[in-house]
């Protein structure tokens, strides 16, 4: 198992932004296939699917709360817990609840988060 795996099932909680719906959309032949097992309030999950969005990753997400299946292969993947976002890409599990920088990491790409943040303009002040 990973050694990025969190070991409580606490997720931030975003009431305000809305419930991320779950998708069912293959990869493109030739693209990885990033699977996303959410839950839809979890503000966890509405960060890694923004910067995926951001970045232009194409992945799918299947919600925890309407598929069992997907719950119990969560907490198979999470020592017992409903923790969400968990990301499997091409099968192989590679992060429960990432931050920000982790994701960066795990595709590879820069975390321009700063020139997009709306936190970066209070700190300015």
């Amino acid at each position: 198992m990973p050694d990025d795996q969190q070991t409580n099932d606490t997720c931030e909680v975003d009431f305000a932004a809305g419930p991320i719906a779950a998708s069912e959309s293959t990869p493109a032949t030739g693209e990885r296939d990033v699977l996303l097992y959410i839950s839809p309030w979890c503000g966890d999950c509405r960060r890694a699917v923004d910067f995926l969005d951001h970045h232009e990753i194409a992945y799918r997400t299947i919600d925890i709360t309407e598929n069992e299946d997907a719950a119990l292969i969560v907490e198979l993947l999470n020592r017992g817990n409903r923790s969400t976002p968990t990301i499997l890409i091409d099968g192989t599990h590679v992060a429960t609840e990432p931050s920000r920088g982790q994701l960066a990491q795990i595709f590879e790409v820069t975390d321009d988060s700063a020139t997009y943040s709306p936190l970066r303009l209070l700190r300015r002040r």
